[in-house]
């Protein structure tokens, strides 16, 4: 029922520490990571393994999500790393439109509240 999800156990503060770990480059050859980022083959919706999300202030945030029956994870920073959220929610999806994107604005779109 679940395939993947699920199989990673961690705490946020970790996943927080491997993304800002991952995208300041101190994981993966400049190359790989640049494959990572590259959207070009999905039409600049998804890169291999991480995918982009630009922001009502204009900034562009990278990360992944994850969800099972009961939780939903995810996790969003900067492209050098610098500032990373992860944030978990006791649901399997974030219903309420438009929550996702103001929770993130809320961390990367200064001045927004």
């Amino acid at each position: 029922m679940a395939g993947a999800a699920g199989e990673l156990v961690t705490t946020l503060a970790d996943l927080d520490r491997f993304y800002s770990a991952l995208l300041a480059g101190e994981l993966l050859p400049p190359r790989r990571l640049g494959e990572m980022l590259d959207t070009r083959t999905a039409h600049g919706s998804y890169g291999m393994g991480l995918f982009p999300v630009t922001l009502p202030c204009g900034t562009t945030v990278w990360g992944h999500g994850g969800r099972i029956s009961g939780s939903y994870v995810r996790t969003a920073a900067t492209v050098d790393g610098r500032r990373v959220l992860t944030f978990r929610v006791n649901t399997d999806a974030v219903t309420e439109p438009g929550l996702e994107s103001a929770v993130l604005a809320a961390e990367f779109c200064p001045g927004t509240t």
